[in-house]
């Protein structure tokens, strides 16, 4: 079976979607599809890929698996991709979405060159403060999907090292957590804008984060270290997080690499 896939990519967090808006959902392993067609040596590439359906009261419903073939309760890159790209199908201003997490709605914002996408992710949840793990003290959040917030006093000129890379894995599949996690590793830039460094459960290290983007600022306003409208950096470029009556939202560009075909 052939069937239509489109890439699109948010600060370099890249998918591949497959619209089932029309169509019923094959009964296929799509667990190892993601493993296969993620490799980026022997596949398309990709961090992970989302199933687009219908839903009967919401514009859509859809379903995310990581690159190591995981499936995740919720992705803030994805929903910005899905919200563009069902906007601009359905004609709509505002979108809404079901996820493992909840419903999430978001519309497109046309400030500069491109479009932007707000989505609200909700509010954060403490699943545990001040954790050791892996020589780390850190936050573990839940924003519809876990995450290990790490802050880091760095010097202004950036991370002295990528923290990512040399410890994500150990503390995402730390016994602590069973069913693993996020984990970023943030420094503080001003009240305003903060950097993180990401490792996704399930996709490794990546270039960004929507939701790890809204962990981080939410842990960092806690601490009262940031203001209520952030910019957090993040290895692929920089998204905006913003917060109303408690509710975070995320925003950013969002770009459509190609579409294709692929044999399933």
């Amino acid at each position: 079976m052939k069937f239509d896939f489109f890439k699109m990519q948010a600060q370099g967090n890249d998918y591949l979607f497959f619209d089932f808006l029309d169509k019923k959902i094959p009964a296929i392993d799509f667990s190892a599809l993601s493993l296969k067609v993620c490799d980026r040596h022997f596949g398309v590439g990709a961090d992970g890929i989302v199933l687009i359906s219908a839903d009967s009261e919401n514009d859509a419903k859809m379903r995310i698996f990581n690159a190591d073939g995981s499936e995740a309760e919720m992705c803030g890159t994805a929903l910005r991709c899905v919200t563009s790209y069902l906007s601009q199908k359905l004609k709509k201003a505002e979108i809404s979405v079901v996820t493992k997490a909840g419903i999430r709605e978001g519309k497109l914002i046309f400030e500069g060159k491109n479009p932007n996408v707000k989505v609200g992710i909700g509010k954060p949840e403490i699943l545990k403060q001040e954790l050791k793990v892996e020589g780390f003290v850190g936050d573990w959040i839940s924003v519809g999907n876990p995450h290990f917030v790490i802050f880091l006093e760095e010097e202004n000129s950036g991370f002295k090292r990528n923290y990512a890379r040399k410890f994500g894995k150990k503390i995402e599949r730390n016994t602590y957590f069973p069913e693993r996690t996020n984990v970023e590793f943030a420094r503080i830039i001003s009240s305003k804008t903060i950097e993180i460094q990401i490792w996704e459960r399930g996709s490794g290290a990546t270039l960004a984060c929507g939701t790890g983007s809204v962990a981080a600022a939410f842990v960092g306003m806690r601490r009262k270290r940031l203001e209520k409208n952030v910019t957090v950096k993040v290895p692929g470029g920089e998204v905006k997080i913003s917060v109303e009556n408690g509710f975070f939202f995320l925003s950013g560009e969002v770009f459509k690499v190609f579409s294709g075909k692929i044999e399933i």
